[in-house]
């Protein structure tokens, strides 16, 4: 058989379909005309009756053997049985379930959701609550954004000023670092070149113009150290001044409140420097800063004060410095096992068994030391004063040999050089002049060296002065103390 169906537009489809044999004998008696008997036949038994007649044989068998499988499977547990429920109570109508209404309450006149027309005197309360809470909320919002905005503010004042001290480090470091590169240059050019092959005569000539360069290497020192210090004093004054501001902050529905006067300031400054250990000095330092930082009205024009500020010119307090050399017995034995109070000491171990070189400078100098390979010698460097002084201490004993010039390198101005020379030279206060007094005296000639005058007779044991102390510095005098178990 061939069928068509309709299908969208230039779409047709032909399906073809080949009957089965049974199919084919019905399509074939479609064609048979059906007489109705009217007369029920049931389709399990062929029987006269309906097919779900309860007198159908089959349907009979049918349920004896669904009750007979249920049975079993209660039995085993496979199904089980529906208790029935009990049933809800019937409603029962009592008269005073539903009061009739009064005439008061009658509403059935008035529709649903539909509010009742207020008062002018409700309608304004409403609107003015409606007001009161919109303005709290508005205030609310502002006060959280204020905050929000000075701890922003806060927070870019931090980075501007760390920036800030970044960039000054860096301009100073980059100066100071020229200035030594500029230093370093000449004196490769005019000091060490000539050093080398001129004549040891004429490099005595060279000590001054290596002491000029020494003092500029100094000078450039202390000026990296200075600044770097003025630097972070700075940043940190103004950390304190960004962390006390902070502190004023109230965020607990209300606006920020900054400092209004200087005292207010002064008043929170004062116990948080205490908490922070500052020395007097230093909370003076900070209490002129914050004088300054609420004299003014923005941060630039605090910064641009501090900028144009420059640094006062320190006063300067003569004061004689007192060196004492002294010649100490066993001190290689004992001088770890005691400290001098106030004193930073410097020992370096001796060639021989009896003692070492021992120098001890004040704790309120500023004293490095600095490493040399030479034996029976120890060199520091005081700083702190108003130029800088370096300190010689040396021991020769009778049975060393040694060569001067070794320690000619650390002698630049302001160098003091003592200690026990076992050389005797009649000129300075000795009876004679022996083998070494001659060869020290002409080696502090060539250094451009000045003995420091002494009382005679330096050691117990002789009539010998052998405890010399040399200087390029004027106005130094000396003396020898009569006391201790020294023999000199």
């Amino acid at each position: 058989m061939k069928y068509s169906e309709q299908l969208p537009p230039q779409i047709e489809l032909n399906v073809f379909i080949i009957p089965t044999k049974e199919e084919q004998m019905i399509i074939d008696s479609i064609d048979i005309p059906h007489t109705c008997r009217n007369e029920p036949k049931c389709a399990q038994c062929d029987g006269k009756h309906h097919s779900l007649d309860s007198q159908c044989q089959v349907l009979k068998e049918y349920k004896d053997q669904l009750k007979e499988d249920v049975e079993v499977a209660i039995q085993k547990g496979l199904l089980q049985r529906i208790s029935p429920q009990e049933k809800s109570p019937l409603f029962e109508r009592r008269g005073h379930d539903f009061p009739p209404l009064t005439a008061s309450d009658n509403h059935s006149n008035k529709k649903w959701n539909t509010a009742l027309p207020r008062t002018t005197i409700e309608s304004n309360n409403l609107r003015a609550s409606y007001t009161d809470k919109t303005i709290e909320s508005i205030d609310d919002n502002l006060a959280t954004l204020i905050d929000s905005n000075k701890r922003l503010e806060n927070k870019v004042d931090l980075v501007s000023s760390n920036m800030k001290t970044v960039i000054l480090d860096i301009q100073l470091h980059h100066a100071v670092l020229a200035d030594t590169i500029n230093i370093m240059k000449d004196v490769m050019q005019y000091v060490m070149t000539a050093s080398l092959t001129a004549s040891r005569a004429e490099r005595s000539s060279l000590v001054h113009v290596a002491n000029e360069y020494y003092n500029r290497l100094h000078i450039a020192s202390s000026r990296l150290i200075n600044g770097y210090q003025f630097n972070q004093l700075n940043h940190q004054v103004q950390l304190m001044s960004t962390s006390l501001i902070t502190n004023t902050v109230q965020t607990d529905q209300q606006s920020v409140s900054i400092y209004k006067s200087t005292e207010n300031a002064k008043d929170e400054a004062m116990p948080q420097l205490e908490i922070w250990n500052f020395s007097t000095k230093d909370q003076k330092l900070v209490l002129s800063l914050l004088d300054e930082w609420y004299s003014d009205i923005t941060l630039n024009a605090v910064v641009e004060q501090w900028e144009n500020a420059g640094i006062a010119p320190s006063k300067n307090q003569k004061e004689y410095i007192k060196i004492l050399c002294y010649n100490v017995e066993e001190i290689g034995e004992l001088w770890n096992t005691c400290r001098l109070p106030h004193f930073n000491t410097f020992y370096q171990k001796r060639t021989n068994k009896n003692g070492g070189v021992c120098i001890a400078v004040g704790k309120h100098l500023k004293a490095t030391r600095i490493e040399v390979n030479i034996p029976n010698t120890v060199v520091i460097d005081v700083a702190g004063l108003s130029e800088p002084i370096l300190i010689i201490g040396i021991y020769w004993p009778t049975s060393q040999q040694r060569d001067l010039d070794e320690i000619l390198p650390y002698v630049v101005d302001g160098t003091i050089l003592s200690g026990d020379f076992n050389a005797t030279v009649k000129k300075w206060n000795s009876p004679i002049t022996d083998r070494r007094g001659a060869h020290v005296k002409e080696w502090i000639n060539e250094s451009n060296l000045d003995y420091i005058p002494s009382t005679p007779d330096s050691s117990k044991r002789s009539l010998r002065n052998i405890d010399l102390s040399f200087s390029n510095m004027s106005t130094i005098s000396s003396e020898t103390l009569f006391f201790g178990t020294s023999d000199h």
